[in-house]
């Protein structure tokens, strides 16, 4: 199977938004039982005018960009903007969860293994690179479940051959 395109890309993804909730279920935020509303995770930033549930992570991405790594280079380096929103029932919890998954960002970022999900989770031998980490709380908030909003994003770069 050649990875290329946007099954590489689909992998890209998957594999971090998975990498992210396994470390914040080893972290217990999962957990039954705990001082707060259930987490619940979905795939996409949410539309402005859908109500979101407090305790809501949205994982998306955005731009993606290729360039050559030199001219007549068959390799390039592929950008895509990855972002980790997170909608709290508070700030404490929204601090706490944010610093998590920054704190996982961080200590991975020279290299995060890719696996295709589709095929049971088997390895898969390429590695992405995230760079341009970022954490914030942005102040404008549009809706009320906007309030305690906090943002982990990324850039994850993956070198591959242009084909």
């Amino acid at each position: 199977m050649v990875l290329e395109g946007g099954l590489r890309d689909r992998m890209i993804h998957e594999s971090l938004g998975r990498h992210i909730e396994t470390d914040l279920t080893t972290r217990g935020w999962f957990d039954a039982g705990r001082d707060h509303a259930p987490i619940i995770v979905i795939t996409g930033f949410p539309n402005d005018t859908d109500e979101v549930e407090i305790n809501t992570i949205a994982f998306s991405v955005e731009d993606a960009t290729g360039e050559d790594l030199e001219m007549g280079s068959l390799s390039e380096v592929h950008q895509t903007a990855f972002f980790v929103d997170m909608f709290m029932e508070d700030d404490a919890v929204g601090w706490h969860l944010s610093g998590d998954v920054y704190s996982f960002v961080r200590k991975n970022a020279a290299s995060l293994d890719v696996f295709d999900y589709s095929q049971g989770g088997d390895p898969v031998d390429f590695t992405v690179s995230l760079i341009e980490i970022q954490r914030r709380k942005p102040t404008r908030a549009v809706n009320s479940w906007q309030r305690h909003w906090f943002t982990v994003g990324l850039i994850a770069e993956d070198f591959r051959t242009n084909v």
